[in-house]
């Protein structure tokens, strides 16, 4: 998560404040809006990325455990997680981790921060919170992701085909053009008129 860094104090204040509402819990329970992960292996995963940006010196501001009280002690649970004062070079900024955590880095330019943005092996998603729409798709057309939103983030309707770029996936899932993956493509032109030759 790249936030401008004159903004960041207070995206780290609201962020702590958003997580603190989270509800983790039994996914059967309706009040729940944050279940396990999907296996103690996953699990294990996350853990470990965890581990790595503390030990790489990330500093966390909310989560970075296991969670094992009461009916957490039998699940694969994580607490959402937030790093802050992350480096572009940082295990838990240059890899996918498929779980719960959130690294914040700052920048203070346009240029510096889609530079940074593709400055990676992945390119699954991008989204830019921003209210100059100008601004945003001059610069979501700019980062190199295949699933990108602008003002929003995780949403994406029935015929948005979504897949990444470089190692994040090939193909796409939804929508008419997933369905390439499934033809083959015939090219035929028919002349109506007599055969002329090219010479």
């Amino acid at each position: 998560m790249f936030v401008p860094a004159h903004l960041k104090a207070a995206f780290e204040a609201k962020i702590v404040e958003r997580v603190a509402r989270i509800r983790v819990g039994n996914p059967e329970d309706e009040n729940t809006n944050f279940g396990p992960l999907v296996s103690f292996a996953h699990m294990e995963s996350v853990l470990g990325y965890i581990a790595k940006g503390k030990e790489e010196g990330a500093r966390v501001l909310c989560g970075g455990d296991r969670l094992t009280d009461g009916e957490f002690a039998k699940g694969a649970f994580v607490a959402p997680t937030v790093f802050t004062d992350c480096t572009d070079d940082m295990t838990i900024v240059r890899e996918e981790i498929f779980g719960p955590v959130m690294a914040i880095l700052s920048y203070e330019t346009e240029e510096e921060v889609i530079r940074r943005a593709n400055d990676t092996d992945f390119g699954l998603a991008a989204g830019i919170v921003t209210k100059d729409l100008n601004r945003a798709h001059r610069v979501i057309h700019q980062l190199e992701a295949g699933i990108c939103w602008i003002n929003a983030w995780g949403e994406s309707d029935a015929k948005m085909p979504v897949g990444g770029y470089k190692q994040s996936g090939v193909g796409r899932e939804n929508g008419i053009s997933s369905l390439n993956n499934f033809t083959r493509i015939k090219s035929v032109q028919v002349e109506l008129g007599d055969y002329v030759s090219v010479f």
